[in-house]
């Protein structure tokens, strides 16, 4: 038996069918005698004759939105969306904020605060006279760090500034007790 295949949707159907089974389309092939209109030709409806168990399906024709871009078209100005947070800026130890310890400014004044502690050691040990320098130096790591709200060196500037505190008084008793008996 002779076949031929749709131009609407390419299904095989017999030579001898009026209409493709698949979606009712007229068979250009077959000789019509019959003056009545052919089957619904929408794709949708059920066939009025069985299928084939073996025929390929048949889909809708593809639908195309717009008009596809021309190959070399110009692609639009690139603007940045817009970052500025609309909340505020989040507390310590949230993501993209640092710890303030672990800022340069507090890792400066934890360095002065050590430094005050030596120096003052050695105003005691030596003659007196690093006594000054570590309490000025002590007292202005101390207020740093408590402005920061670093507790990491804010005892070791502390003891820098005692130390320092009392070689330097004790410097000072020195000179004087040196000026009285002498």
């Amino acid at each position: 038996m002779p076949f031929y295949y749709c131009p609407n949707c390419g299904a095989s159907n017999p030579d001898s069918a009026a209409a493709c089974y698949n979606c009712g389309a007229p068979n250009p092939t077959a000789q019509t005698t019959d003056a009545t209109p052919p089957a619904a030709t929408n794709p949708f409806e059920a066939p009025t004759q069985p299928q084939s168990p073996y025929q390929a399906p048949s889909y809708p024709p593809p639908v195309t939105y717009g008009t596809p871009p021309t190959p070399y078209q110009q692609p639009a100005a690139y603007t940045p969306p817009d970052v500025t947070p609309a909340y505020g800026a989040p507390l310590y130890g949230q993501v993209g904020y640092p710890y303030p310890a672990s800022s340069i400014e507090a890792q400066r004044l934890q360095g002065q605060a050590r430094t005050a502690l030596i120096l003052g050691i050695l105003g005691l040990i030596c003659c007196g006279l690093p006594g000054p320098v570590a309490l000025a130096i002590g007292m202005q790591a101390k207020s740093g760090l408590q402005r920061m709200g670093v507790m990491e060196g804010q005892s070791l500037a502390l003891v820098g500034m005692i130390l320092g505190g009392a070689a330097t008084i004790i410097w000072l008793l020195s000179i004087l007790i040196g000026f009285v008996s002498g």
